[in-house]
């Protein structure tokens, strides 16, 4: 009868092993080093030590090739990070036993964000260069993530308001207060009451905050990472980052990421794809993305560039029960009219300025109309439609998506990017940045989105 396998903890071996006899032959840490062996890290923007004084530093190399095997591991904190160096076999193997201490590994983090984002730019070029990048289809999106500053010690703009009131009715209290005492001798040694001097202090520290709002033009402010903005995390309004990604139809490589801080997704369709353009060196034939991408401006800056964008301007699905809805009318710029959903034509009434834009208001008499009611409620049976200068790419727009092939790859656009979104957040497990402000942020999502490309990568990776 066989012995169950146990450890035997007196087992001796005749000679040591060597640690590439643990590491497999295709094990990801292989081909780790050979993707950092191979970048130059100086003209990649990467910090160059040299030492003066004390000991040796280490190389960028190593440090670069442990912040990679962290993430590509769900190891994301400079001590597990330094924990990890002693008690990983294959990163034991890949450091070559060499074991930095968490400072070291934050200073690198902190003198080389620009490089980091430069090294998620090669990784999407060597997946060009490997076939694993069509340039036929991409698609766009975003995703909101929580900021690392905890939203209890934020900054309400009419809690400020309120506070500031009060603080200013205390102070001028304590003040009078004062001038009624007797005055100090002359040569004593005098100060503010410390009542008085912590609210002078807090009131000035309030009236900073309530201007810092008023030039973001935002009611809440977070006094620890300014540059987060609320927004909706996972379903809850928290402060947070906005993550955008390019991800390419073939083997789903992230070719563009980038980090904002605005709610919305308004305006990043062309910057993004121009990042993906530089990034592979050419542009892909088509790129999808959602109606959150479909403003009217963004689908003609789009048209004006050449960016084959597949989007559902935005509105659209509201007006879809909606048959007198103003998207429903067509825009024929020759004959210089409207026509309606009954083919009637709304003629040219006036120019009008707004938003910045010259507008063309369009108008029709639905007196005698039969779906009069339908149409509009003015009391004076008149139709007005808007004609902005990004109409007619709009219109353009909604004929294109509607061809069949057309239709077809814009749905795909989910299982494309979301898929991506999914893996980060509920398989790497990374929900809540760690570090704090906009470039940080940046820097941490391209570590993120090297390290799904490298594990991409290390899967058709064939070792000699």
């Amino acid at each position: 009868m066989a012995q169950p396998i146990a450890a035997d903890y007196g087992q001796q071996f005749l000679f040591p092993p060597a640690l590439a006899d643990w590491v497999p032959a295709d094990h990801p840490a292989r081909f780790l080093r050979e993707f950092v062996d191979q970048l130059d890290l100086p003209a990649l923007g990467f910090a160059m030590p040299t030492a003066r004084e004390g000991g040796p530093p280490y190389a960028p190399s190593l440090l670069l090739k442990i912040w990679l095997y962290g993430y590509l591991h769900r190891l994301r904190s400079t001590r597990k990070l330094e924990v990890a160096c002693r008690e990983h076999l294959s990163l034991l193997w890949l450091t070559g036993c060499q074991q930095p201490d968490h400072n070291s590994l934050w200073r690198f983090w902190r003198d080389n964000k620009a490089g980091l984002r430069a090294v998620f730019k090669r990784s999407a070029q060597l997946a060009l260069e490997a076939g694993l990048v069509g340039l036929v289809l991409q698609a766009l999106d975003g995703t909101k993530l929580q900021a690392a500053a905890s939203g209890h010690s934020r900054w309400n703009k009419p809690r400020l308001q309120a506070l500031l009131t009060l603080l200013d009715q205390e102070v001028n209290e304590l003040e009078a207060q004062l001038e009624r005492e007797p005055e100090p001798p002359p040569q004593s040694t005098y100060r503010l009451p410390e009542g008085l001097a912590d609210r002078q202090a807090l009131r000035e520290e309030v009236r900073a905050g309530l201007q810092q709002m008023e030039q973001i033009q935002r009611d809440h402010l977070h006094p620890h990472e300014p540059e987060a903005r609320r927004m909706s995390c996972d379903g809850k309004n928290r402060f947070g980052y906005n993550a955008q990604a390019v991800v390419d139809d073939r083997a789903g490589v992230i070719v563009a990421a980038a980090v904002v801080n605005q709610e919305n997704d308004t305006g990043l369709a062309v910057p993004l794809v121009d990042q993906a353009r530089e990034n592979c060196g050419a542009q892909a034939a088509v790129t999808v993305a959602d109606s959150g991408y479909g403003s009217g401006a963004e689908i003609a800056q789009a048209a004006a560039q050449a960016v084959n964008l597949l989007v559902r301007p935005a509105g659209d699905a509201a007006a879809e029960d909606k048959p007198y809805h103003a998207h429903h009318f067509i825009y024929e710029p020759q004959r210089g009219c409207v026509v309606c959903p009954q083919g009637k034509e709304l003629k040219f009434a006036r120019l009008q300025r707004q938003k910045g834009q010259v507008v063309q208001i369009h108008r029709c008499d639905v007196k005698d109309c039969p779906v009069r009611s339908a149409c509009t409620k003015d009391q004076r049976a008149r139709r007005f439609v808007e004609i902005w200068p990004h109409t007619l790419a709009v219109q353009r727009m909604r004929d294109k998506i509607k061809e069949p092939a057309a239709a077809a790859q814009l749905r795909k656009r989910g299982q494309i990017i979301e898929r991506v979104f999914g893996q980060i957040k509920q398989h790497e497990g990374f929900r809540r940045w760690t570090v704090r402000g906009l470039e940080a942020v940046n820097a941490q999502w391209a570590l993120l989105c090297c390290a799904f490309n490298l594990r991409i990568l290390a899967k058709n990776w064939h070792p000699a």
